[in-house]
């Protein structure tokens, strides 16, 4: 595993001791929410974006909700699943024990019924072709069961997962598990690679014209690769590093009266326009993200 960098959040909501006469004993309750996240092995980096560590030891249901971050990615439970409802919220599921998501073109809504216990792998925006050697658009807003596309590997992955002793140790087997399936492959640097990065430099604030420009394709040919190898079209990948970004500078953000401001600075030139938009992918105002101080990524978050 490398260790290139770890975030680690701790939340303890409260801790209970009590002492008696001259020998202490400490009777611990601790609510406690952690959340780390791990930088791939170097030869990863074109496939693995990072990998997250989520988990609480509240036996509550707790409600959360997902929305893009333009990455899709392959997730383990090491506790009990997440029940994932439908777009319309009529329907809840459990969700595998191990599965690959694609892209997300809306939020999702989700529920954990006990402790939690998740490794998530945030693949690269286009890693999914090269990793599956599917079309990546037949995965945009579905998940697959690992099993179904690893076979027995998975299910011996998933059950050595399922019993390591701690969730670092989770990530290190999954890391060598994908080291194993692509050191046969590779993945060069192609057409998707080359606008993802110039995307990215510009913070989202492009358009497709402005990638044309530099380029050597045409729009149809654009359109098509990112479909094939990313599951969403050019803008809609723009709209998600865009919206990525504003969304990292306004946790950041000191003031409210600043909120123009910012959007200004982000590409957002119109606020009732950006309000629209951010309410239809996360289903909650700009204020009301920003009142959310208890986020376990920044596109996933507990509803309250």
């Amino acid at each position: 595993m490398h260790q290139g960098f770890i975030m680690i959040f701790f939340n303890m909501s409260w801790v209970k001791a009590i002492a008696y006469s001259s020998t202490f004993l400490f009777i611990f309750r601790i609510w406690l929410n952690i959340t780390m996240q791990i930088a791939p092995h170097p030869l990863l980096s074109g496939i693995v974006k990072h990998y997250l560590i989520i988990a609480h030891n509240q036996r509550v249901v707790m409600n959360y909700r997902l929305f893009s971050d333009g990455n899709p990615g392959m997730v383990f439970h090491l506790k009990d699943p997440l029940l994932q409802y439908n777009q319309q919220h009529t329907l809840a599921s459990k969700q595998p024990g191990s599965f690959v998501y694609g892209q997300i073109t809306h939020y999702n809504d989700i529920t954990s019924v006990g402790e939690l216990a998740m490794l998530i792998v945030v693949l690269q925006p286009n890693a999914l072709l090269s990793l599956l050697d599917v079309a990546t658009y037949e995965l945009t807003n579905n998940t697959v069961p690992l099993k179904d596309l690893f076979g027995q590997e998975a299910l011996e992955l998933e059950d050595r997962i399922a019993n390591t002793a701690n969730l670092q140790a989770a990530a290190a087997i999954a890391e060598q598990f994908l080291l194993n399936k692509t050191a046969s492959k590779g993945k060069h640097a192609g057409i998707t690679d080359q606008a993802i990065s110039i995307i990215h430099t510009s913070k989202g604030i492009i358009n497709v014209k402005n990638l044309l420009d530099v380029m050597p394709i045409t729009e149809r040919q654009l359109e098509r690769k990112f479909d094939e190898e990313v599951g969403i079209s050019p803008k809609k990948y723009i709209d998600a590093v865009k919206f990525q970004t504003y969304l990292k500078q306004l946790q950041k953000l000191s003031s409210i009266k600043e909120l123009s401001s910012l959007s200004y600075a982000c590409g957002y030139y119109d606020q009732a326009h950006l309000n629209h938009f951010f309410r239809k992918h996360t289903g909650v105002t700009p204020l009301q993200y920003k009142a959310n101080h208890n986020l376990l990524a920044i596109n996933f978050m507990p509803l309250v």
